[in-house]
């Protein structure tokens, strides 16, 4: 599918996206075959490194998928499947690269992956930096700096999800959101916060808030189209 979005455009608090995880071969296959409403998502994430498909058969079917997709080959110790390496998820990544409207790379991979990562900005793609921690929510001064080493690095998004074990850890990734004018965020909580703080999070700011497309890869997601709804109201 033909990108549509710019990357001067696309990630702009004032007009907040959900995302739709895919991250298994069944969803990715009957999502190849159908048009999607437009309330169920704005954007389609590829879990590359959970779908079970060949590489062959993946770009086959991203180049049927009806919405803009955001790529991903997640990093094994940020919740990745596969224990995929860098080079492995890199030969994903680049294969998907002519369906990409985003890419999300983590930060701990950003130089490794950095000629990656201006071939992705190149083609107009905007590329996401994330920061998962699944125990706990670090320090500001932690989260911080996870911005700053986006910054950089020239990212063109940064996105922080962190387990919220109390309200003063939704109050940390609040503080961070509102506090941060230099780059857009993505934020978001998992665990028993976890919905309540997408919601909060969202309507405060933040550009990319996950749901899922048929089974959920992380806990305290909302399903998409649900997730969607309950922005509309807010």
């Amino acid at each position: 599918m033909a990108q549509y979005f710019s990357r001067n455009n696309q990630l702009s608090a004032n007009n907040p996206l959900v995302v739709g995880a895919v991250s298994t071969s069944a969803t990715l296959e009957g999502l190849s075959q159908v048009t999607l409403p437009s309330d169920e998502c704005d954007v389609l994430e590829l879990r590359l490194d959970s779908i079970d498909l060949p590489l062959a058969e993946l770009v086959k079917h991203a180049s049927h998928l009806p919405l803009p997709l955001l790529i991903t080959a997640r990093h094994p110790d940020e919740g990745g499947h596969g224990q995929l390496s860098t080079a492995q998820r890199t030969i994903l990544l680049e294969a998907l690269l002519p369906y990409a409207a985003f890419m999300d790379i983590e930060l701990r991979c950003a130089t490794e992956m950095l000629p990656l990562v201006r071939k992705a900005q190149s083609l107009g793609i905007s590329v996401i930096g994330s920061f998962h921690d699944f125990n706990s929510t670090p320090m500001k001064e932690v989260l911080q700096g996870a911005i700053e080493f986006g910054l950089q690095h020239k990212l063109d998004a940064v996105k922080i999800a962190t387990n919220l074990r109390s309200p003063d850890d939704l109050a940390r990734l609040l503080l961070i959101l509102s506090e941060e004018k230099r780059v857009p965020l993505s934020v978001m909580g998992m665990g028993q916060l976890g919905r309540v703080s997408r919601l909060l999070l969202a309507k405060c700011g933040s550009v990319l808030n996950y749901g899922y497309l048929g089974q959920s890869n992380a806990p305290g997601q909302w399903p998409a189209r649900q997730l969607k709804a309950l922005m509309s109201e807010l």
